[in-house]
């Protein structure tokens, strides 16, 4: 038995932890919440903005990461029944939560499980680009005219792109996105009509009842601005767990589960004080190589690949600090013949070097 499939046995789901670390982080977010009604109540607006709407994001990006465990399937065990192994029901019931909270419905799965299968996998049999984030590549980006090029420089600008596209993204698209997919792709979407419907309106409904609850206390403001936060955090996340250098991005029939989450998915060092709060997501490569290890194990997991088989495993994931994370912001295109992602800037040099020649 090979070393990672070993220690799945000692760190897959455990409803006892599940449970747990649902009550204590679901405690903590109502307290956050119901401190920021007092405050705002009394007029300590500079407390309620400075610390406790900041804490606040912070809570909500770790919902989102119990979101994205719950639809894995992997916050809870499966349940056992009759020697069949089927779905918890708490998975979904939590996604449901969750997803009203930070305003996603668990049908963002449906493309989540998909990127799952390729990141990193370019000309895929799904047809699904191989970095979710990044649109086009470097011999697309050189075939541009200027206005074309100038549209593309203002929108992948990181304040642009890293402060518009989240609101378009969680607050706009996941609205009904899936509905527009499913008509599109029939078969390809492989949920139900019922099933996407369902998920949306009740997503829609509970989102519409929380901001309405919001309302009630004077409290939209802070909460919307604390749910912005969570997105950021999340798109920064998700953008520096698949964008950086070196790449893993090789052809369809090179490509697998196991280098996608060694090679092509990195594993970003986070400060102590900050890692109740991403839940185990910085590392990424761990995810990547089974997605059924939850959040609350991973670096239990990372941890004892190292102390069991010296690391070797892990030996070519790509370590990344918050610094080298902001730099990766300005990525925007890959380059196949480099086989690298590069700036914009980068990319306009390589232009004007050909043209002088």
């Amino acid at each position: 038995m090979q070393l990672e499939s070993l220690l799945y046995i000692w760190y897959q789901p455990c409803g006892y932890k599940a449970m747990y670390d649902f009550i204590m982080h679901f405690c903590f977010f109502l307290s956050i919440f119901r401190c920021i009604q007092i405050a705002m109540y009394f007029g300590y607006d500079i407390c309620v903005y400075t610390v406790l709407v900041p804490l606040l994001g912070l809570l909500l990006h770790r919902g989102f990461v119990v979101f994205h465990d719950c639809c894995h399937e992997s916050y809870f065990p499966s349940i056992t029944y009759a020697e069949k192994k089927r779905k918890n029901p708490m998975n979904v019931i939590i996604a449901t939560l969750w997803g009203i909270f930070t305003m996603t419905s668990p049908n963002w799965m449906l493309d989540h499980g998909i990127h799952h299968q390729t990141n990193g996998r370019l000309h895929n049999k799904y047809g699904f680009k191989f970095n979710e984030l990044l649109y086009y590549n470097a011999e697309q980006y050189r075939r541009f005219t200027k206005m074309q090029k100038w549209i593309f420089s203002f929108f992948h600008t990181p304040l642009v792109f890293f402060i518009v596209f989240p609101l378009l993204y969680f607050g706009v698209i996941q609205r009904g996105i899936y509905l527009v997919k499913k008509w599109k792709y029939g078969d390809k979407i492989h949920s139900s009509w019922s099933t996407i419907w369902t998920h949306h309106i009740i997503n829609n409904v509970g989102v519409y009842m929380l901001i309405r609850f919001a309302m009630r206390y004077n409290m939209v403001v802070p909460y919307l601005l604390a749910t912005y936060i969570g997105w950021l955090i999340n798109f920064i996340f998700f953008f520096n767990q698949h964008t950086y250098n070196p790449c893993y991005v090789v052809k369809d029939e090179e490509w697998s589960q196991k280098e996608s989450g060694i090679l092509g998915s990195s594993f970003i060092q986070i400060p102590m004080v900050f890692k109740y709060f991403t839940m185990g997501i910085e590392y990424h490569h761990v995810h990547h190589m089974n997605t059924k290890i939850p959040g609350y194990h991973t670096q239990e997991y990372h941890e004892s690949v190292y102390e069991v088989g010296n690391g070797k495993l892990f030996d070519n994931v790509v370590h990344l600090s918050l610094s080298q994370c902001m730099s990766n912001l300005w990525l925007v295109l890959y380059d196949e013949t480099k086989q690298k992602y590069i700036t914009r800037q980068e990319a306009d040099a390589e232009i004007n070097n050909k043209k002088q020649e």
